[in-house]
């Protein structure tokens, strides 16, 4: 995929399938848009597909076990979940365990995400997976999404993420600012130093992510100090850039993710049905 010419304009409508889903459902896009809550939505959403639900306990072990987060850190973030109803807790007999589930917004919500992927693999490969995705999208996620997780969560490149990244990976919503400055890349010949985007506005940026604009304007110029973005005039009046290295290192960690769930679709039988 990576010495496919198509490969930047691909990843970049990839990249404008995320950000379409945020706007979509902004508050369950906040949970998941830092790094670390993104893999720890994986790692729940793993226990759910093979067990058939979520209980703290497990979580927790699992937590511990791979070194993502503290306890605390992940006991919030189950917290969090509960309070935007993005999984709700089922009866049970013993009112100890308190099992969680995936509301089924959740799950429609994650298999648009997981479309998202199949349709950019289809666009590769000239594939059909979309049309046994669209027959039950549901099932499909939960067959390949355990296969998927346990891939993420033993691939260095996405348990950690590149350092180019850095400025962002802490910040809410760090993982969509990424994704947002690579969809708005303007395509170019491969290899331009300087790759210009259709971003000129910080305040815009700020309002879109519900950032603090003082905050996000120290990680931007953190990253331009990098060399990972600048402007082509006026910081934050004229037109933003980002570097042939930051759309290359975005390339390779979503070819990476790409590649892991073309084998999750092949692993759990889907290219037979």
């Amino acid at each position: 995929m990576l010495s496919d010419p198509r490969l930047h304009d691909l990843i970049r409508r990839q990249a404008l399938g995320f950000l379409t889903r945020f706007q979509e459902r902004p508050h369950m896009g906040r949970v998941f848009a830092s790094h670390q809550k993104w893999l720890l939505a994986h790692i729940a959403l793993k226990i759910y597909f093979e067990k058939g639900f979520i209980l703290s306990a497990r979580f927790f072990e699992k937590i511990e076990e791979l070194g993502v987060a503290s306890r605390n850190t992940a006991d919030s973030f189950l917290k969090e979940l509960e309070a935007y109803n993005i999984v709700q807790q089922i009866s049970c007999e013993d009112r100890r365990s308190r099992p969680l589930v995936p509301s089924e917004l959740t799950l429609t919500t994650v298999a648009g995400w997981l479309l998202n992927h199949l349709q950019t693999l289809d666009d590769f490969d000239g594939g059909t997976r979309l049309a046994t995705f669209h027959a039950d999208p549901i099932g499909v996620l939960a067959k390949m999404h355990p296969i998927i997780a346990d891939a993420f969560l033993v691939t260095p490149e996405l348990l950690q993420q590149p350092a180019i990244f850095k400025p962002f990976i802490w910040l809410n919503n760090g993982n969509v600012v990424i994704d947002w400055m690579i969809a708005n890349t303007v395509p170019t010949v491969a290899g331009t130093a300087e790759v210009p985007t259709a971003i000129i506005s910080i305040q815009t940026m700020a309002e879109t992510f519900h950032l603090s604009r003082t905050h996000l304007t120290r990680k931007l110029l953190e990253a331009e100090q990098m060399g990972t973005i600048g402007w082509q005039g006026v910081r934050g009046r004229s037109v933003l850039w980002v570097s042939n290295d930051f759309r290359m290192a975005y390339a390779r960690a979503q070819t990476t993710k790409l590649s892991i769930m073309d084998h999750a679709w092949h692993q759990a039988g889907l290219a037979e049905v």
